[in-house]
């Protein structure tokens, strides 16, 4: 019985902490979805001006450029973006992530604390 015993007391902790990590980041990556909008796919043309790379595309009827950030430079050429539809000249050369790591590591903790929930009740059933 104390084997039972222990992974039950294993299991809690792992359901206080999966939880307790898990829904909040579930909440955030919901509250960044809602803040984001959603990104639409665009091809990207990349161009150099006076020595300055410049991004430019076409998204809901009307052209737009900005000057890419060093992260984002890549050679001159058509490259897929991404932009977003709730601001069509916010632009992005490669795709958003910090989205679906939130999501991604939620899912990761819900359902560890959700196993540890289970384990947890072991004893009861035994």
């Amino acid at each position: 019985m104390q084997i039972i015993d222990t992974l039950a007391a294993v299991g809690e902790a792992m359901s206080w902490i999966g939880l307790g990590i898990g829904i909040p980041l579930l909440v955030l990556a919901g509250m960044v979805a809602l803040a984001e909008g959603h990104w639409e796919r665009v091809d990207i043309a990349i161009v150099e001006r006076d020595g300055v790379a410049i991004g430019r595309w076409f998204a809901r009827g009307d052209f737009h450029e900005r000057p890419l950030r060093e992260s984002e430079l890549t050679a001159d050429d058509w490259h897929n973006g991404y932009v977003s539809t709730r601001n069509p000249e916010n632009a992005r050369v490669h795709p958003p992530m910090g989205r679906r790591l939130l999501l991604t590591l939620g899912i990761i903790f819900t359902i560890a604390g959700t196993v540890g929930f289970v384990v947890s009740f072991l004893p009861a059933l035994v």
